[in-house]
């Protein structure tokens, strides 16, 4: 499962003084943060622990659109290098955080592997922030026509139950999409298409293996002597 959340630190919406004094202890817990290395402001770990939260947040809508974004309920647990997961009680969302100059981009997937995913962050010009959401949309549709080497006209976004999702065409199916802008800044995250269907793949042959190997018990019986089997005709 695909998602992704983006924070501009230089928007006035990620000051310091932006947010209420009770705003860190409503939606923070108090373990979160604690090995982030103290080269980061404190205003950097809110927006990267917020970021995780959102990105894992979208993840789980995937799984169930009755998801509710209570942030005190993911509880993030990253590593130095941004690096870790977010919980939801039982449920473990790998996430990644990288920090580019003014932008905080997080990226959940659902799979504990960044192998198969597609992502990109620009900065937004002065006349595309009128209308950012459009401009995410061909942002994310340019960089996967890029990536895989198809024409923008072969790629569409879809949604399904409000969560955007990628069409590519001749394959069967959607692909998972996660697009977020904030401030000057717009992201994506994407499963890739050609990974996806070779997975898809992978998965087909592991099954039809463990229907072989279902039935490998009755291929492995032993046969009676030709003698018995003489008997048995």
């Amino acid at each position: 499962m695909i998602g992704n959340d983006i924070v501009d630190l230089s928007d006035p919406e990620s000051s310091r003084d932006a947010c209420h004094s009770r705003f860190d202890r409503r939606v923070f817990r108090a373990e979160e943060g604690r090995s982030l290395s103290t080269d980061y402001s404190d205003v950097q770990i809110r927006w990267i622990l917020w970021s995780a939260k959102e990105a894992a947040y979208k993840a789980a809508r995937r799984v169930s659109a009755g998801v509710v974004f209570s942030p005190a309920r993911f509880v993030v647990d990253l590593d130095r290098s941004l690096c870790g997961a977010v919980w939801c009680g039982t449920r473990r969302w790998p996430v990644r955080v990288r920090i580019d100059g003014d932008c905080v981009h997080a990226v959940v997937n659902g799979d504990e592997t960044t192998a198969g995913t597609l992502s990109g962050v620009r900065r937004l010009t002065a006349a595309e922030l009128r209308d950012p959401s459009e401009v995410v949309r061909r942002f994310a549709l340019a960089s996967i026509g890029a990536e895989l080497g198809v024409a923008i006209s072969e790629l569409r976004i879809e949604k399904v139950d409000r969560i955007p999702q990628l069409v590519l065409a001749g394959s069967v199916g959607h692909v998972e999409l996660s697009l977020s802008h904030h401030g000057a800044y717009a992201g994506f995250a994407c499963r890739n298409p050609r990974i996806d269907a070779a997975a898809r793949i992978s998965r087909r042959i592991a099954v039809r293996k463990a229907a072989r190997s279902h039935d490998a018990p009755h291929a492995s019986i032993s046969y009676p002597s030709r003698a018995v089997q003489g008997d048995l005709r």
